[in-house]
């Protein structure tokens, strides 16, 4: 019996799950003995608001553990697989705006935006109209791309037996890679370290918050794990010497607070409250994260005289390198802000949430 044949999903009993603190957390057992694996080795039976599933394969893998086949004891480690890639002929063949995701992108975003978020991210585009996030690493390398579907009205996921899918699934199917294609995933928007080497990290799980946060924060390289499994430091190493903030979904906080801890050992690193601290609690139990803040704020938006209203009511928000201020910098300032803010009002949403100062 091979190592993961020998864990199955227990089917007695019902436990607290590491993701969304629900008793709603089954755990992956010995078939054998009965013994769990791990308290954090399992999957929560809420997909839809959840989704957490950490599996035997990710866990041996995360911990470097290997075992023999037969008699499942420790055994010396083998050389290390070639990573599976994928040839970036089909990320081009894939460009397109032509996605339910962009579509909606376009109710709330403008052109230049979305078309300069589509050339950062490589963001392609199936013949149905499913949005495709091609994971791409440091080295310019393709590993996989992700296949989702989302409703172009509400910018939503669509969850079915279908909603995701994976490039290299089909391209197995197709006979285009090896039945036997290394598939190890990385960081989506990880190609943008090495464009900029020097920007701090944002880090999300989502790949849909990733994108349109690098519109509202764009001083920041967004990253996005991709799921709540999948924020293991094996992956993150990549992030080495870099300053990274993580934005956890509401329900999170603990969850990646412990993991940066971690993290501390190669990078620095804080962990943001802000889903935590603005969600309410309905929020929270559907686990919102901050994309979904920023689309409410965008879909809000008030109309400019009430944007220039508010304002002329607020002080200048601005860091000085000197104590003398000047009237003509002020308005200089006020003015750019005043730009910003009627384009999209969402940025003094996170100028007032995230406690930044703006620079001119």
């Amino acid at each position: 019996m091979s190592k993961l044949n020998k864990y199955s999903l227990s089917k007695k009993g019902k436990h607290i799950c590491p993701s969304c603190e629900k008793k709603r957390f089954v755990l992956y057992i010995d078939n054998e003995t009965g013994i769990s694996l791990h308290s954090t080795v399992g999957r929560c039976d809420r997909e839809d608001s959840c989704g957490y599933h950490y599996t035997p394969k990710q866990y041996f893998h995360d911990h470097n553990i290997s075992f023999d086949k037969k008699e499942f004891t420790p055994v010396k480690p083998q050389p290390p697989k070639a990573v599976g890639t994928i040839p970036f002929r089909y990320v081009e063949k894939s460009a397109s705006y032509n996605s339910d995701f962009v579509r909606f992108l376009c109710e709330i975003l403008n052109c230049d935006a979305i078309e300069q978020l589509v050339e950062n991210y490589a963001i392609g585009a199936t013949q149905s109209n499913d949005v495709i996030f091609w994971q791409i690493d440091i080295s310019g390398k393709v590993r996989t791309g992700k296949i989702m579907k989302y409703n172009p009205e509400t910018g939503k996921r669509i969850h079915e037996k279908n909603g995701i899918n994976w490039v290299h699934s089909q391209l197995k199917k197709q006979n285009v890679l090896l039945q036997d294609f290394n598939l190890v995933q990385c960081l989506f928007g990880e190609h943008l370290l090495k464009i900029y080497p020097t920007k701090g990290i944002a880090l999300v799980e989502s790949e849909k918050t990733a994108v349109i946060s690098s519109v509202l924060l764009p001083n920041y390289i967004w990253l996005a794990t991709g799921g709540k499994s999948q924020l293991s430091i094996d992956k993150l190493q990549v992030l080495k010497g870099r300053e990274v903030v993580m934005f956890p979904d509401a329900g999170a906080f603990d969850l990646w607070s412990e993991k940066a801890k971690e993290l501390q050992a190669f990078c620095k690193v804080s962990v943001s409250d802000l889903a935590e601290r603005i969600a309410s609690d309905e929020d929270k139990k559907n686990g919102i994260d901050i994309a979904d803040l920023f689309i409410r704020q965008l879909q809000a938006q008030p109309q400019p005289e009430e944007i220039k209203q508010e304002l002329a009511e607020s002080k200048p928000i601005h860091r000085q390198n000197s104590t003398e201020t000047t009237e003509n910098s002020n308005t200089e300032e006020s003015k750019a802000l005043a730009e910003m803010i009627e384009q999209n009002t969402a940025v003094k949403f996170l100028i007032d949430k995230l406690d930044l100062e703006f620079v001119a």
